[in-house]
């Protein structure tokens, strides 16, 4: 079982932006073995504050499932919302769908009457035939890998641990700038294999590794690499990455990230 993913923060003092995007992809739904929603009329409320939403039609829905809900509450841009059980054979997940009954800024109203889902209170999700982990995946989102002469040094518990002119970097809209490096430029006899797996809708199953420090104990999951990354990611494969509040510090070309 994959551990909960960690998402990297967005930057808080940027102005917030929402659009609803309609999705040319066939989106569907599983829970308990069965198909709960079915179209290629989905729409996508995205943000560069929040991960994307999938909102169907309640005609692609098997309202079979969906049992009132008397939860309610109210989305920080949707305003008011509705709830519903999903019930399936013997499977049962509380508030696990939901809608807009009228969002108050009419950019949104094409939402109202829609019905989202809580992704992971479902069983899975997929877009044409490829499932789809973690989040939504947002239209405006790029992920751009390019191969580097710039020098990324890093150090952690006081010593240079990977040391680097032939970087990958790879660059994801809404999230800081990654290094990605050889293993034969990192201190792999400060590193321990860790157990955490993790799992990116663009990337793939992220492998991770502690790092010893001086004393012989662990920092936990310092560094991670792809050892198997999606097909539109081959570029990182094998390299290896270091979270920055993990380590000392991260230079790049001399200069602090």
């Amino acid at each position: 079982m994959t551990a909960a993913p960690r998402l990297q923060p967005r930057e808080a003092t940027a102005p917030q932006l929402i659009n609803v995007l309609h999705s040319p992809k066939r989106v569907r739904v599983k829970f308990a073995g069965r198909v709960i929603a079915d179209s290629r009329n989905v729409l996508v409320l995205r943000s560069n504050h929040f991960l994307p939403i999938y909102f169907f039609p309640l005609s692609a829905v098997d309202q079979s499932v969906l049992k009132p809900s008397k939860h309610g509450q109210q989305h920080a841009v949707g305003g008011e919302t509705k709830y519903w059980d999903i019930e399936a054979g013997d499977r049962r997940a509380a508030d696990a769908a939901w809608s807009f009954t009228a969002p108050p800024d009419e950019n949104l109203a094409p939402l109202a009457g829609r019905v989202a889902f809580t992704w992971n209170l479902v069983d899975q999700w997929f877009e044409e035939e490829e499932e789809v982990f973690v989040h939504a995946r947002d239209p405006y989102a790029r992920i751009d890998v390019l191969q580097s002469a710039s020098h990324v040094a890093i150090w952690f518990d006081g010593e240079l641990i990977a040391d680097s002119r032939r970087p990958v970097l790879l660059f994801e809209t809404h999230l800081p700038t990654r290094f990605y490096l050889p293993p034969e430029d990192v201190r792999l006899d400060r590193l321990r294999a860790s157990l955490t797996r993790t799992r990116c809708p663009y990337k793939g199953i992220a492998s991770y590794w502690s790092g010893v420090l001086k004393d012989g104990s662990l920092s936990e999951d310092i560094a991670w690499s792809y050892r198997d990354p999606i097909a539109e990611m081959p570029k990182i494969k094998g390299l290896i990455a270091f979270y920055p509040q993990a380590v000392d510090r991260i230079h790049l070309d001399g200069q602090p990230v």
